[in-house]
């Protein structure tokens, strides 16, 4: 007998497709324009410890963009990918549950390392901010613990 899917992982898979909309699009732009002028961030350039814009969007396009979505289609489909189950520690929790607490520490760091570099200046920073509090929140849940526990 399967378990059906409790209604709060509804709005955990939205927070992250939202997680993930806002880091494709960031990570994009970014990568459109190096300078940072299309984000009106190029006055900021300056605080950061890269001459322009290219890695932070490499980062954001695929550890804020694209992870988010292959662990919603995880946490979905549940694949049977015993490459990746080899290589991780064995635990009590799915992997992509797991992989949704590793996320949000790597989002919570580049929100800190942001803040500390150009501070929070602009509303999309408190956005990712409560929607990452979101996602760890819905994710402790106890029916979604529940859930992906094995």
């Amino acid at each position: 007998m399967t378990m059906k899917r409790p209604i709060a992982l509804w709005f955990l898979l939205l927070w992250m497709i939202v997680l993930a909309i806002g880091g494709l699009y960031g990570g994009i732009t970014m990568l459109i324009d190096p300078s940072g002028r299309l984000l009106q961030m190029a006055d900021v350039l300056h605080s950061l410890p890269v001459p322009n814009y290219i890695l932070p969007g490499v980062f954001l396009l695929s550890v804020m963009g694209l992870v988010p979505l292959i662990l919603v289609y995880a946490l979905l489909a549940r694949p049977g990918w015993q490459w990746l189950e080899a290589s991780l520690p064995r635990t009590k929790y799915y992997w992509a549950w797991i992989g949704i607490f590793v996320l949000v520490g790597i989002l919570a760091i580049w929100l800190i390392t942001e803040g500390v570099l150009i501070g929070f200046r602009w509303a999309i920073q408190y956005v990712t901010a409560i929607n990452g509090v979101l996602i760890l929140l819905s994710a402790l849940l106890p029916s979604v613990r529940k859930f992906y526990r094995r």
